[in-house]
């Protein structure tokens, strides 16, 4: 796996959230509206960086403006796919390939999963792509 490159933003983001939550940051990215930043902390980090009571991600979103969502690393590339669709289950998650296959029969599950516009889809795609070079759909 090539190191990651952050750009001055990411990095800036990234060492706010280390001083307020005690835990270091993997990586960092905005949606594509910049309305949520999203935050990779190393495994079993997460409860410490959401903090007791959610404490921690309600300062981080005072300070940031904006949502903030937390997702715990690893190097299955399943089981991080499960912790970035997080709190949504679906019924298969399987690689094919090149290619990250998310598969669910409810429709619901599908359309929360692509959301309004690939908005959603997009997040999923670009959090695998960071780590693993695999390409993703929902079937």
């Amino acid at each position: 796996m090539s190191r990651l490159k952050l750009d001055s933003d990411a990095l800036g983001l990234s060492s706010v959230v280390e001083r307020v939550t005690h835990v270091k940051v993997k990586d960092c990215f905005k949606d594509d509206e910049g309305e949520t930043l999203y935050f990779i902390v190393g495994v079993g980090e997460v409860g410490k960086a959401i903090g007791k009571g959610g404490v921690n991600i309600r300062q981080l979103q005072m300070e940031f403006n904006k949502r903030v969502r937390i997702i715990e690393h690893s190097e299955d590339v399943v089981l991080f796919v499960r912790n970035v669709i997080y709190p949504l289950v679906v019924e298969e998650i399987v690689v094919q390939g090149s290619e990250l296959i998310i598969k669910d029969s409810n429709k619901k599950t599908k359309s929360l999963l692509i959301g309004r516009d690939s908005k959603n889809l997009r997040v999923i795609s670009r959090a695998v792509k960071r780590f693993f070079p695999l390409d993703v759909r929902v079937m």
